[in-house]
């Protein structure tokens, strides 16, 4: 996400840490709550087959989860690839730099136990003049509607905190899949709602096109 639109009015000093340690734990949803639950329900998933047969996406919109009181970005795609091999891509941690696209300066696995990985987010915003940087844990992907969730919890940062969430599930055939992207990225830079849902929104669906070509390529 590249903030530096969202972040014009503010001129803090310039911030730039390397990765840290990891703690021992973090918090992650509980199951049922979002984004492990409600699961879709069959018109709602025919409505969504229905958008991307027509425009397969990314389609890019924000809301407000369930349970949730910050605004996140969201975006869902049809990917032309088999529901496996899209979901080995979203756990192919050594390569997410080319998820997070070229705005990041850094993104590089810190930590992997049995509980998560850990994965080094750095991000100049402001021309350089600021660098935020975060560490986010993905734990195994959890089980959702006849697929996968796959979500990373913030663990520290100089930022507010992060969440971000995919859903990915087989589309309607054996060669496609469907996946949807949630991300909320919470500065400590004063910022207009308008511009930080533009980037999130974008954010997600800058994902979701380079997931595709991923997975397709």
């Amino acid at each position: 996400m590249d903030a530096s639109t969202t972040a014009k009015t503010a001129s803090p000093a310039a911030s730039t840490v390397a990765p840290p340690a990891s703690p021992a734990s973090v918090d992650e949803s509980p199951s049922g709550a979002w984004p492990f639950g409600p699961p879709l329900s069959p018109d709602e998933k025919a409505a969504q087959i229905e958008r991307l047969t027509k425009d397969p996406g990314p389609l890019k919109s924000n809301w407000v989860p369930p349970g949730k009181s910050d605004r996140y970005g969201h975006a869902e795609a049809w990917i032309g690839a088999p529901y496996d091999v899209v979901r080995a891509r979203l756990e192919d941690f050594p390569h997410y730099k080319e998820l997070a696209g070229p705005k990041f300066k850094k993104v590089s696995v810190v930590d992997k136990q049995p509980t998560g990985t850990d994965l080094y987010f750095q991000l100049p915003i402001m021309k350089g003049i600021v660098t935020l940087w975060y560490v986010t844990r993905f734990p195994a992907p959890r089980p959702l509607d006849g697929g996968e969730v796959i979500e990373g919890n913030f663990v520290k940062g100089n930022i507010k905190g992060m969440h971000i969430a995919f859903n990915v599930r087989p589309g309607a055939d054996a060669k496609s899949t469907v996946v949807t992207c949630d991300l909320l990225l919470s500065l400590n830079i004063p910022a207009p709602q308008s511009n930080v849902d533009e980037e999130l929104r974008d954010a997600c669906g800058d994902a979701l096109n380079a997931l595709r070509a991923r997975s397709t390529q």
